[in-house]
C-alpha cells in the first residue's frame, strides 16, 4: 500500500520540516532510513531568532517561500491549539502539507508496510466497535496515518466532556484509578464530572511531575502513588522528563533515565473496589491492563484506554480487551489535533 513517504518520493519537491525540537530530530531519522533529504526548516515568526537545527538555518515561512518557491511541508510537532491548526491549515491552502505519524512511544512505524502486515487485526478490530461513529473515528484515524494529509486531521473529532458523558455513567462512580495522572489535570477533570466521586488513586512515577501531582492535588480526595502500572513488581529503567512524553524506557538516549517501581494494579486494589480506570502510560497501556486483570474481572470498571502511544495499540488493545473481558462494549473516540494523537478506546460493561 502507498503511503506519505511514496507519495513523497514522487512529488519530487524540496522537503521543509515545519518545527524543531524532538519530534524534528525523530522525524529527520524517519525520513533518512526512507532514502528522502530535507532541505530546510522554518518555524513561526516568533521562534526563529537566528536559530540553527541540525546545521540548517531555522527561517521564517515567508522567508522559506521567498528561497525555495514550491516546496512539500511536513509538520514536525504535535498540537491541538486553535491558533497553531489555524496557521497549518493556511499553509496547506498554500502549498503541500503534510502531517507525518511517529510513534510516541517504542520505534515501530506506521507506514504502508506496517499496514499490510497487519491488515487481518485491523480489520478485526474495528468489527468490534459498538457505533458507527467509532468506526468513522477509526478509518479517519487511519487515513490519517497513512497518508498524513491535514484534512484527516479535523476529521470526527470531539471533546472529552462530550464523550465521557454520553459513552459512560460518571454519576455513579465512588473509586478512580488515574493511571498517568500526570499533574493531576485528569483527576481535577473526574472531580468535576463525578459528584459522588471518593477517591482517586493517582499513579505518577515521573519524580518531577509527582511532586506537582502532589502540590496540586493537595486537599482533594486523591491518593498518589510514585509507581508505574505494570503487569508484575519490577524496577524499571524510565525516561523522565517532567512532561506528558515521560516513560518506561526502550533504550533510548534523548532522555534522562532513571529507575522507577513497576507495580500491577491488583496489588493495589486486592481490597478496595474500583469504578473506573483511566489509562494513559505512554505505550505500557497493555502491561497495565494485564496488571489489572483480577480487578477488572472483579469490579467491571468503566474504562478509558489511551490507543495511540504504539502504532498497534489502535489494533491490539481492543482485541486485548474483548478476548479477555468480552463484556465489555468498545466505543472509539478522538480529540483534534496533529498528529493522529489523544484517541480513546471507551470500554463500558455490559452488565454492571
Amino acid at each position: 500500500m502507498n503511503d506519505l513517504y511514496d507519495e513523497l518520493r514522487e512529488l519530487r519537491l524540496p522537503l521543509l520540516l515545519y518545527g524543531m525540537g524532538d519530534g524534528a530530530d525523530k522525524l529527520l531519522s524517519v525520513l533518512e532510513r526512507k532514502g528522502l533529504r530535507v532541505s530546510g526548516v522554518f518555524c513561526s515568526d516568533g521562534f526563529v531568532r537566528g536559530k540553527t537545527f541540525r546545521g540548517m538555518p531555522v527561517t521564517s515561512y515567508a522567508d522559506a517561500r521567498r528561497a525555495f518557491g514550491t516546496f512539500a511541508v511536513l509538520v514536525a510537532f504535535g498540537s491541538a491549539r486553535d491558533e497553531v491548526l489555524g496557521n497549518i491549515d493556511a499553509i496547506a491552502r498554500e502549498t503541500v502539507l503534510r502531517v507525518p505519524d511517529l510513534p510516541v512511544a517504542g520505534e515501530t512505524l506506521f507506514d504502508g508496510a506496517f499496514y499490510e502486515a497487519h491488515k487481518d487485526g485491523f480489520a478485526a478490530a474495528r468489527a468490534l466497535f459498538e457505533d458507527e461513529r467509532s468506526r468513522e473515528v477509526f478509518d479517519t484515524v487511519l487515513a490519517a496515518k497513512l497518508t498524513g494529509r491535514p484534512e484527516y486531521f479535523m476529521r470526527a473529532a470531539s471533546t472529552p466532556e462530550e464523550d465521557f458523558r454520553t459513552l459512560l455513567h460518571p454519576g455513579s462512580y465512588r473509586r478512580a484509578a488515574d493511571l498517568g495522572a500526570y499533574d493531576g489535570d485528569s483527576a481535577r477533570f473526574l472531580l468535576r464530572l463525578c459528584p459522588r466521586l471518593e477517591e482517586i488513586t493517582a499513579f505518577e512515577p515521573d519524580e518531577k511531575t509527582f511532586s506537582r501531582l502532589k502540590r496540586k492535588t493537595e486537599g482533594l480526595p486523591v491518593v498518589c502513588l510514585p509507581y508505574a502500572a505494570w503487569d508484575r513488581e519490577e524496577t524499571l529503567g524510565f525516561a523522565r522528563g517532567g512532561s506528558r512524553g515521560s516513560g518506561i524506557s526502550a533504550g533510548g538516549k534523548e532522555k534522562t533515565v532513571t529507575e522507577v517501581s513497576g507495580v500491577p494494579g491488583d496489588r493495589i486494589f486486592i481490597n478496595k473496589r474500583v469504578d473506573f480506570i483511566k489509562f494513559d502510560v505512554e505505550g505500557a497501556e497493555k502491561r497495565a491492563l494485564s496488571g489489572l486483570k483480577e480487578t477488572v474481572a472483579r469490579d467491571k470498571p468503566e474504562m478509558l484506554i489511551s490507543c495511540y502511544h504504539r502504532p498497534e495499540d489502535l489494533f491490539e488493545l481492543p482485541l486485548y480487551i474483548k478476548e479477555r473481558h468480552p463484556y465489555y462494549r468498545l466505543y472509539l473516540r478522538r480529540q483534534k489535533g496533529v498528529p493522529a494523537w489523544d484517541i480513546g478506546l471507551y470500554c463500558t460493561p455490559v452488565c454492571g
